[in-house]
């Protein structure tokens, strides 16, 4: 049996896809995660950095979108 799997690998793009899809702006999703600036969702959306496990939580939640959305 094959045990190894793809791991989903975050993809700023996404992030920006499903963002403009909401209609919302950095700042806005910043607000509605409560615990950063809109610097961190530009710096994810241009694949500097990748979210950690809390932040993708609520990132998922500001958007209201599932992992399978932002991830590749």
């Amino acid at each position: 049996m094959d045990r190894a799997t793809k791991s989903p690998v975050f993809s700023g793009q996404k992030l920006r896809q499903v963002r403009h899809s909401r209609g919302l702006s950095q700042a806005e999703v910043a607000a509605r995660m409560g615990t950063i600036s809109g610097l961190y969702i530009s710096y994810w959306e241009n694949d500097r950095h990748a979210p950690n496990g809390v932040n993708m939580v609520l990132l998922l939640r500001a958007l209201g979108c599932e992992l399978e959305e932002v991830t590749e």
